[in-house]
């Protein structure tokens, strides 16, 4: 302890050293009073605190040490000169052997001003929320800090450092790694901690801002893999990090370890600014609110930079008129206090008008004060005053410009903001009475408000805006015998607030929110209602339902007709009364197309399921050789594909949208579309290995590993990526059908991408092999036995391939021209009829199909009426069951398709 003792006095003294210069500098009597400790060191000098240890190494032993300067000065300007001194010590500092001051830091400063003392924190230093809660804040607010104080005496206080940051890192050494490094106890272990730290903490220092302590937690396998963590405040840059990082890598080559330059990691997207400070990916902070307003912010980094999660931030005067309403809620003053509050509410909207909308929270607050008084208004008689204000601060929080806010309120499944701010004005609505009538317009909303004295009169009301959209509300003398009140609503921006939920078929609410109050029941209201958007079809009249979706609230069509009026207008006829609109969907660009793709996969289901019955009876007859073998394989899984996409199609169009049938109904129909042009690829490439490559042979087994790893391989692969990348955000498909996103991810593209870049690669292997057929030498030419496959291979590929490009061209063009019918008919048409297609050139264009199918009926004929049999060898020509053939050599003639022709759409095999 005694040589402590002497060291701590030494650098006391060198610190003094540099206040009497900085006395010089100033040129003012300064008296200093410094204290460090717990015991005396003279007269005016007092240790009081423990020394803190920061990090223990192998042989260093650091500390940090608080120290209080009392300086008397003529004025606080001189603060900044002794400041600017303090920043200029040359560190390190060497007060004796083995003893070095590395930093000093000012944080805090202190001034009496006659009454108290106020300490302020310097940068990147402040008061935690216990110190700004026991003291007095300069300010008068804080939220989690706070940087000044006013204290009786500064004694012992100092501002800490802002909550450091732990960034975690790695990088790798190229040496051999010892067992020894698993034992934080070993020599080794902590030779390795110690020089490696020490590396880091001084290439650092020079480099990177704001650091504060370096650790090293462990080694792993890998060569040598180094963990470690540094603790800072920021600001931080990657450029810094690699600057340190290069000069890590040199500081620690010296001393033998030989550092993977190009290995560190935990740098690369740090987040970084100044309201937020530092963050690795994926961290979220919890900070304080801007000037004002009361509440967190949480944001998380993501790719490098920060992003809002939540926004609890409400602007303090609405904040304070919302504890004023909760107190007002267990009151019994609503009487007197309810009108204050409206007008307070009013008033403080209107001049907050910007803030408020711009920030969800508040908008939601306000939304709360507004329910807070509507319930508070149930058994008192609201004047014309009051409905005004009321009314008023509405208008004020759902304009246009609160749209956005009011969107993200509305993302929040549970939030019902909207809801409760509709349900709000008609509760306070109930409340009002007059004896005459009384007319409210702003530019958001119109009010219409009448009592009625003649029930032999129906009521009609109008509403208009800006003469482009308007509506109105009629009643007849029937429902208006008992002379109520009638309060009529017109919302102009109120349907751009209320969400659609559960929205699957794209309908939007096209005309303005009519709502209508009658302190009577009413059975029958009609309201008409002029179309925003004239392209819209199918008008459904909704009204809201307050007790839908766990009472967050939607649209119902319970209790309404809809009728289509001339001028682009439409009539509802309702049985209540509540908040109405109308829904409407986008116009079908193709009406007939549903029946052309139900009727055309019909066919096509037949059509494939007769090809593999086909494939089935001729198995055995055709597959003479390995060509002809892979050819039918080919043929039988792209005709099995295309039938179970089919079929998967059939079943995604009956299922629900956006739920987990249609996610799995969605993946099998990609899968196997995908499938069928995998398999069309295998015989493309399967022409081009027996035409061009004639000399290289696979053995079966190997063409069918390879048939089978590209045909449902590749789509598996594809597949299992587009559902993994998309589903988890709910953006897997589409909203209105079991088919893949185009709007939101484009993982339609995971489909369209790979069947064109298979339609190129088989049109370009066609022409490869046409030229090669065509520039023929002998000795290269496949043998004669597969020419007639080979020929019908390429034909099916001539044609099916265009035929399939040509669809999904059109399909391509129904995403550009969503409303052009033309293109959805013919791309409907194509798709529809693949089946058939296949059937046609696949199979029975197929000269050798056919002949197997005319032996296979004109055996059963001929066996049919055989009352006999002789004994003896069967025929060859007949042998359709795998039976082992007897082939005589000369009986064996030559092929008149020993020449392979181009001639694809000829009769290849000319009997003879």
């Amino acid at each position: 302890m005694a040589m402590h003792a002497v060291n701590l006095y030494s650098i006391i003294l060198l610190l003094l050293v540099n206040f009497s210069q900085a006395e010089v500098f100033h040129g003012y009597e300064d008296q200093y009073n410094l204290i460090v400790g717990s015991t005396s060191v003279n007269h005016e000098y007092k240790i009081h605190a423990p020394l803190r240890q920061k990090r223990e190494a192998t042989y260093l032993q650091e500390y940090v040490i608080d120290i209080e300067v009392f300086v008397s000065i003529h004025n606080e300007s001189c603060l900044d000169g002794l400041k600017q001194v303090l920043k200029k010590i040359p560190y390190p500092l060497n007060v004796e052997q083995n003893v070095n001051v590395t930093d000093g830091v000012l944080t805090t400063t202190c001034t009496y001003n006659g009454e108290y003392t106020q300490c302020k924190c310097e940068k990147d230093f402040a008061w935690s929320y216990t110190v700004c809660n026991k003291y007095k804040s300069c300010s008068g607010e804080y939220a989690d800090t706070c940087d000044c104080i006013q204290v009786a005496s500064p004694d012992g206080l100092s501002c800490p450092a802002k909550s450091s940051f732990v960034i975690k890192m790695t990088f790798s050494m190229d040496n051999e790694f010892a067992p020894a490094l698993n034992n934080i106890s070993s020599p080794e272990y902590n030779q390795y901690k110690s020089d490696i730290e020490d590396a880091i903490i001084q290439s650092y220092s020079g480099t990177v801002m704001g650091i504060q302590t370096v650790t090293v937690t462990g080694f792993r396998s890998g060569s040598v893999i180094v963990d470690y963590e540094i603790a800072t405040t920021g600001p931080l840059s990657a450029s810094d990090f690699q600057t340190g990082n290069n000069q890590i890598t040199s500081a620690l080559l010296v001393k033998g370890y030989k550092v993977n330059a190009s290995s560190f990691t935990g740098f690369q997207r740090l987040c970084n600014n100044s309201d937020y400070g530092v963050g690795q990916d994926l961290d979220i902070i919890i900070t304080k609110c801007p000037a004002q307003q009361i509440g967190n912010i949480n944001v998380q980094c993501k790719n490098g930079n920060w992003s809002i999660k939540s926004n609890t931030c409400v602007l303090k005067e609405i904040n304070d008129i919302l504890s004023d309403a909760q107190k007002l809620a267990s009151s019994l003053e609503s009487v007197t206090e309810l009108p204050i509050l409206i007008e307070q509410l009013n008033n403080t909207s209107t001049m907050f008008k910007n803030n408020i909308t711009s920030s969800t929270a508040t908008i939601s607050s306000v939304v709360d004060i507004l329910t807070i008084i509507s319930n508070a208004a149930k058994n008192i008689i609201i004047t014309e005053t009051d409905l005004g204000r009321f009314i008023e601060t509405v208008n004020n929080i759902i304009g246009s410009e609160s749209k956005k806010s009011w969107d993200a309120l509305n993302s929040q499944n549970a939030d019902s903001s909207s809801s409760r701010l509709l349900q709000s004005v008609e509760l306070f609505a109930t409340s009002f009475s007059t004896n005459s009538s009384f007319n409210l317009e702003t530019n958001n909303l119109n009010l219409r408000a009448i009592k009625i004295t003649n029930s032999n009169i129906a009521y009609n009301e109008s509403f208009k805006f800006n003469n482009t959209v308007h509506g109105s509300v009629s009643i007849p003398p029937s429902e208006l015998s008992t002379l109520p009140v009638i309060v009529s609503i017109a919302f102009l921006s109120l349907s751009d607030i209320l969400p659609l939920k559960n929205n699957t078929t794209k309908e939007k609410v096209n005309g303005i929110v009519l709502t209508t109050i009658v302190n009577s029941i009413v059975k029958k209201v009609s309201l008409d209602f002029e179309m925003k958007n004239t392209s819209l079809d199918k008008p459904k009249c909704v009204f809201w339902n307050f007790t839908l979706f766990n009472n967050s609230g939607s649209w119902d069509t319970s209790g309404c007709t809809s009728v289509i009026l001339g001028n682009s207008n439409v009539r509802c006829q309702c049985e209540h009364l509540t908040s109405f609109s109308v829904l409407m969907s986008p116009k079908d660009p193709c009406k007939i197309c549903t029946y052309i793709t139900y009727i055309g996969l019909g066919i096509s289901i037949g059509s494939l399921v007769l090809c593999l019955l086909i494939e089935a009876i001729v198995w055995h007859s055709v597959n003479k050789n390995k060509t002809s073998y892979i050819r039918h394989v080919s043929i039988v899984n792209l005709a099995l594909s295309l039938l179970i996409a089919d079929i998967w199609f059939i079943i995604g169009a009956a299922i629900k949208a956006n739920t987990a049938a249609c996610s799995a109904a969605t993946f099998f129909t990609h899968f196997f579309y995908l499938a069928l042009f995998f398999w069309m690829l295998t015989l493309a490439i399967l022409l081009f290995f027996r035409v061009v490559l004639v000399f290289k042979d696979l053995g079966k087994s190997q063409m069918l590993a390879i048939a089978f790893c590209l045909g449902y391989g590749c789509p598996l692969i594809i597949a299992v990526v587009s559902v993994a990348v998309t589903a988890p955000k709910s953006n897997y498909t589409r909203t209105d059908a079991c088919w893949l996103n185009w709007d939101n991810t484009m993982v339609l593209l995971a489909f369209v991408i790979p069947a064109l870049v298979i339609i190129t690669i088989n049109l370009i292997i066609l022409i490869v092999v046409i030229v090669k057929m065509l520039r023929r030498t002998i000795g290269d030419k496949p043998r004669a036995e597969e020419t007639s496959t080979l020929k019908v291979v390429a034909r099916c590929i001539a044609i099916l391939t265009p035929f399939l490009g040509l669809t999904w061209g059109f399909g391509i063009g129904t995403l550009l021209a969503p409303d052009n019918e033309g293109i959805h008919v013919v791309f409907t048409v194509l798709n529809a009829f693949q089946g058939f297609f296949v059937l046609v050139f696949g199979t029975l264009l197929d000269s050798k199909i056919r002949d197997a199918l005319l032996k296979r009926f004109a055996i059963s004929k001929y066996s049919s009426q055989q009352t006999s049999t002789t004994g003896g060898i069967s025929s060859d020509r007949y042998n359709i069951f795998g039976k082992k053939k007897i082939h005589r050599l000369h009986e064996v003639t030559n092929s008149s398709d020993s020449t392979l022709n181009i001639g694809f759409y000829s009769k290849l095999n000319k009997k003879k």
